[in-house]
């Protein structure tokens, strides 16, 4: 019987016991650690091995089999089931690499159990202070009727004087009314587009580039143009060439920790970049989303560090990546004469953000919650990056090429042409394995194939089973032959 480990179980937090046990084994369940068909121990053990009461471990079970996630019957015991059809998942996915459907599959994909899944670049939910945000709720704070009504389109007052000391920390300044919430960083891309650009205009991207922000130009009918980016980020020269050619609205860019490539701009590009964006009257849109994620060394501070008086370059952030996705808040500083434009159209799309979520943040961050955080998270993810290099050092094929990320959850695998399965997508996920197309993050391609691999959400022992799997499905002959695995690796199909 696979083991159960419950090591975040704490009987000072105010979150019911039940309900600890209970995300516990989903989260196990959820990444192939307890894999469907599993039985797991009878309550009366269960309460034994926790030290809870018989009723508490039952209420764990309940929670769970009212989830979908397990069943239990009389005579036979409690088991793991499958929480979503599989097959017919997999039918849905790969068909289509267009950054909108990747998105797409990416979500459907998150649904199956016992997949080791590297689509997904965001922080391990079993890492998510979610007990310590949710203290807020039982907070005399969390009563306050205006927290009940609509808010600010700028967004919390409160949260926006805790931003600004998260913004100190990257080198920003800013004051509270620089400051404007948004509902994660693709809304803030949006506000941006819809801003900045008309249809049929063009818009400057790094290649590759974060495919969510290819999907929002896509929809406003934004042209976007790649420019290609090396182990020092963009390429200025190509830079300064497309836009003399293309006369673009703005250039997107992820100066620390890319997505998808994981790489940084190099200090001694820098300057130059902001220099190109004042001598061409171009504005330069920064995503900060990684930049308190650094493994090996402190990072560079914000692009925006360069601008001091807020004029060439656009901010966003957010608090997805580094606490707790479904929280949606990110936020911008604008420069100021954008800002009544972007405040207008932050109003039109939905008012304004949830005060109570919001505030229940500024909260989190007002108790100095963030930097413990923060500095609890990343040694655990520099485990699994490391782990992630050194198993693809020894099992991928030799003519496989990866970026080597210092921050962010993100690695980019580049294949020379005819060296990758046409199939591979769907290959691995037959053996239980999820990556993210690289054609996804491309404005057009360039010839290779490419893919996005994620470390955030994994464990470090599934990390090395899922990139051992995936090098034996890109060796010679693989696509015409089952995958055999060596010793002490199990070949587990997702189910």
């Amino acid at each position: 019987m696979p083991a159960i480990h419950l090591e975040t179980i704490d009987r000072t937090l105010k979150t019911p016991l039940y309900l600890q046990i209970a995300e516990q084994i989903r989260m196990q369940i959820s990444d192939g650690r307890l894999p469907v068909g599993t039985q797991l121990p009878t309550v009366r053990e269960l309460a034994a091995l926790l030290g809870v009461t018989r009723l508490t471990a039952q209420s764990g079970y309940r929670e769970l089999q009212s989830g979908g996630w397990i069943e239990s019957t009389v005579g036979r015991g409690t088991f793991v089931i499958a929480t979503t059809d599989t097959d017919a998942v997999r039918a849905m996915v790969g068909h289509d690499h267009s950054p909108d459907q990747v998105m797409r599959d990416i979500s459907r994909l998150a649904r199956l159990t016992g997949l080791r899944s590297m689509a997904y670049a965001e922080p391990d939910a079993a890492l998510w202070p979610g007990a310590d945000f949710m203290r807020f709720f039982q907070h005399p704070a969390a009563n306050d009727s205006a927290l009940m009504q609509y808010g600010s389109a700028q967004g919390d007052e409160m949260l926006r004087v805790e931003l600004v000391t998260l913004l100190a920390a990257r080198g920003v300044a800013a004051t509270p009314d620089d400051v404007i919430v948004t509902s994660g960083v693709m809304q803030g891309l949006s506000l941006v587009t819809a801003t900045l650009t008309h249809p049929g205009e063009t818009v400057l991207v790094e290649q590759p580039t974060y495919l969510g922000m290819l999907h929002v130009l896509s929809s406003y009918g934004a042209h976007a143009v790649g420019v290609p980016v090396d182990d020092g980020g963009v390429q200025l020269d190509a830079l300064e060439a497309a836009i003399r050619q293309h006369h673009p609205r703005f250039f997107y860019t992820m100066p620390a920790f890319q997505n998808p490539t994981g790489v940084c701009l190099a200090p001694e590009r820098r300057a130059r970049l902001l220099a190109l964006a004042e001598q061409y009257d171009l504005y330069l849109i920064e995503d900060d989303i990684y930049g308190a994620l650094a493994y090996d060394s402190k990072p560079e501070p914000a692009l925006r560090t360069l601008d001091p008086d807020g004029a060439r370059i656009i901010y966003l952030s957010s608090l997805s990546k580094v606490l707790i996705p479904g929280l949606r808040i990110g936020y911008m500083v604008v420069p100021p004469h954008l800002r009544e434009a972007i405040l207008y159209r932050r109003q039109a799309m939905d008012l304004s953000g949830p005060p109570l979520l919001q505030r229940a943040a500024a909260h989190f961050l007002h108790r100095g919650r963030f930097k413990p955080h923060i500095e609890r998270v990343t040694p655990k993810y520099r485990e699994r990056r490391d782990e992630l290099l050194r198993v693809m050092a020894q099992r991928m094929p030799a003519f496989a090429r990866w970026t080597k990320p210092h921050g962010g959850f993100s690695l980019w695998v580049t294949l020379p042409a005819g060296c990758a399965p046409l199939d591979l997508h769907h290959r691995a996920l037959m053996h239980g394995i999820a990556f993210t197309p690289g054609e996804a993050f491309m404005v057009e391609p360039d010839g290779q194939t490419h893919l996005r691999l994620c470390f955030g959400g994994l464990q470090p022992e599934l990390i090395r089973e899922a990139i051992t799997i995936l090098g034996r499905l890109l060796e010679p002959g693989a696509a015409r032959s089952p995958v055999r695995l060596r010793a002490g690796v199990d070949e587990r199909p997702v189910v």
